[in-house]
């Protein structure tokens, strides 16, 4: 028979969690992968259409100049560079460059650039896209 665990929690509340920079960095670079991978299976459907029906191009290109269609070509762009940026932050990190493994505050700070770097590259690639 199931007897009640008592003062301990019933169900695990994540908002309770204070994640450190780090972990929500990692976190994020799994949601943007797969961000990417939604995004380029979109992306390889819209080159088919371009490469089966030529004749369907002006079509095509009127969907991405379409406000929604731009905001998911961002999207995809964004979720590309930032899971780049962060993936090469993982691999600095995992080759232990720069002693960041060791010392926590240059952990903490290589996740402050990155996000920094991101930052200022969103900007550009709405200004540039959009």
């Amino acid at each position: 028979m199931y007897q009640h665990p008592g003062n301990k929690p019933v169900y695990l509340n994540l908002r309770a969690f204070r994640f450190p920079l780090n972990a929500i960095l990692s976190i994020l670079h799994r949601i943007s992968g797969v961000l990417v991978v939604v995004s380029l299976i979109f992306g390889l459907v819209w080159l088919n259409l371009l490469l089966l029906q030529p004749e369907r191009y002006q079509q095509t290109w009127a969907w991405l100049s379409h406000p929604l269609g731009k905001v998911l070509v961002i999207a995809g762009a964004l979720s590309l560079s930032f899971h780049w940026l962060t993936g090469l932050r993982h691999l600095l990190m995992e080759h232990n460059v720069a002693q960041m493994l060791t010392r926590l505050d240059r952990a903490k700070l290589s996740a402050q650039g990155v996000l920094v770097i991101f930052a200022i590259w969103s900007v550009w690639v709405i200004w540039r896209l959009w």
